[in-house]
Formats: structure tokens, sequence, C-alpha cells
């Protein structure tokens, strides 16, 4: 018997992503005309066939996952959310997406509606998660995958990254490069993983034999306009010669603050983020961050739905995917008259 031909191999011997094969092959727009006739002589040559009907009634299913994130306005977000689409399509499935806009009720809303027999599963991105709503997730039948959940400890498969180790490296560098009065910008309180990337800094910066200077930590909310508003007041105060932001749209905010206080980034002031948004490298001065593997996050999480779905039981609950520092230029050794 032949060998069944794949999404993944017409998007390869088409030079295209498997995302486009599936949006050409189901009449969606979006593609050109010369990478649609590409993709179906490709498609033909080859003897694709998508049989997705057919399978899904066999095993009655719906072909549908259903992704609920906090918004769809943060490039966060929109970056996890690319890698689902690129995963679900390489599996000829589709995606039906939904926002929570921060709304606990609207969040609760959209599980119930799902749950019933809408889609197969389930994906969720940095949501709010009262205990009502992980009690009605735990209650249903729907698998169902938590990516970044605001608790570390929720009951329900969830995928996280290594914040504490990212942000122990993020510090380090400022460390090794010398600086000895570095703030940070803790993020928003009610996220578990704002309290463990502050311990990440906390603890290299007490392993290198430095004090953590209270004055020179402050909350903030994961916006540019905090990191802005906060770093100002911070440099004016205190001093610090480098700052430690627990998102990259804080950092950024971080780095116009020591600009309009006539502080040249990196030569005077260094700043590291923490996520590696797109916005990181197109900045200017590139941002120095942590990278969050985002991308890779969307697509660990899908695949692991799908494993739910096709009812395999996960080797563990809890995925944690590591972090990488990025070096780039928003990063150097303190001047000299901040040293003296």
């Amino acid at each position: 018997m032949a060998e069944r031909v794949t999404i993944a191999r017409v998007a390869a011997e088409a030079g295209v992503s498997a995302m486009t094969v599936s949006n050409v092959m189901n009449g969606k727009p979006g593609a050109s005309e010369e990478t649609r006739r590409r993709v179906m002589e490709v498609a033909g040559r080859l003897g694709y066939r998508p049989n997705i009907s057919a399978r899904n009634l066999k095993a009655s299913r719906t072909g549908l996952i259903g992704l609920i994130a906090l918004d769809l306005t943060s490039q966060y977000g929109l970056e996890i959310l690319r890698g689902v689409a690129d995963e679900l399509a390489d599996a000829e499935q589709e995606l039906l997406v939904n926002a929570s806009y921060h709304d606990a009720v609207r969040e609760k809303d959209r599980i119930e509606f799902l749950g019933r027999g809408l889609v197969d599963g389930v994906l969720m991105i940095a949501p709010v998660l009262e205990d009502e709503t992980v009690e009605l997730l735990r209650r249903q039948t729907l698998p169902c995958v938590i990516i970044d959940p605001r608790r570390l400890d929720v009951p329900l498969p969830r995928l996280t990254v290594d914040n504490y180790h990212g942000m122990r490296q993020g510090t380090q560098h400022l460390i090794d490069l010398g600086h000895t009065r570095i703030a940070y910008l803790r993020g928003e309180e009610d996220l578990e993983s704002t309290s463990v990337r502050f311990q990440g800094f906390e603890d290299a910066m007490r392993l290198a034999g430095l004090e953590v200077d209270a004055r020179l930590v402050a909350s903030c909310d994961f916006s540019y306009a905090c990191g802005f508003r906060t770093a100002t007041r911070l440099i004016a105060d205190h001093a610090p010669t480098a700052i430690v932001a627990g998102a990259d749209l804080m950092a950024l905010g971080a780095v116009d603050a020591a600009r309009a206080h006539g502080l040249k980034v990196p030569d005077d002031f260094s700043v590291v983020g923490f996520d590696d948004l797109p916005q990181a490298a197109q900045s200017f001065p590139g941002l120095t961050t942590v990278r969050q593997p985002l991308h890779d996050m969307g697509q660990k999480a899908a695949r692991a739905l799908l494993s739910l779905v096709e009812g395999q039981k996960l080797l563990m609950d809890h995925i944690e995917v590591g972090t990488q520092l990025v070096i780039r230029n928003s990063t150097a050794p303190p001047s000299a008259t901040a040293t003296s």
C-alpha cells in the first residue's frame, strides 16, 4: 500500500507553509494565484487528497480546535497563536479563536459554549482561570491545555517557561558587565510568574554578593507606558545604572525613559527585557532580552492537545520549556562616571 501523502510533504515541495496548503485546499483567501497554482500542481502530482470530513465523522469529531486568548492585541499572544495555527494546519485541523479580554465571566461563558460539542479541544493563553472556571474544565470531557497560566499549580495540563533561570541569566549578564545598582520592574502582581522571575533576579544579585535595594524595585503592568513612567521615577530618584524588566514592553519604555533623562543606551544606562517580542529586535538599540520561544510554545501546546483529543495520556501534565538570553545593543559595562 502506498504511503499516505501528508500536508507537510506538499508544503515542503511547494515551498510554502502547511497553513498555506490548508488554506488553498479549503478555498480560503490569502494566497496569490501563483502560489495557488503551485500548491495545486504539487498536490495533484503527489496525489494528495485531504479527507478531513470522513476522518472526523468516523471519530465523532468536529475537526475544530478552540482557542481562548486573554486578548488579541498583544504581540505576545499573537506569536503563540501563530505557533498554534501552524501546528494545527499541519495536522489538518481548523482553529476557532476567541478572546476574554481579562473578563473572567466571558472566559467561563466561552468555555461553556465551546464545551457543547462545538470543538474537539481547547487551548487557553494566559487565562484568568477563576476557581469556578477551573472546576468547569475539570468536569467537562473537553480536552484542554493551558499556556502560561497565572497560577503555576493549576490542576490542568499546562505549558510554562523556565521563568526563574531565564531571569537569573538576564540579571547575571548585567552583573558580569560590572553593574551593581540594578533596578527591577516586577510586572503584574496577580501572575505567579512575576514572583518567580523576581526570585531569579534576587538570587542572581545575592549570589554575586550584591544588595537588592528595595527602593530600586517597582511593580508595573506589562505596558510600554508603565515601563516609561516607572523607570523615569527610578532613574530620577535613585540613579541606577541598569534596569531589568519583567517584559519587553516595559523594557522598551525604560529605554526611552533613560533617553528622556539625557542618558545614552547602552553607554550610560543598560536595559534587559523578558520575552523577545519582534519589537525587541526592531528597536534602536536592539533590546537585550530573555527569549521565550513563543511560537514553539504554541506548537508544543497544540501538539499536546491533539494527543489528548486522540485519547492519549500525556507523559506529564506540566510541560516546561527553556529560555535563552539574547544579547543585543541595549547593554554595556557601566560608564566610568556611574561607577566612580
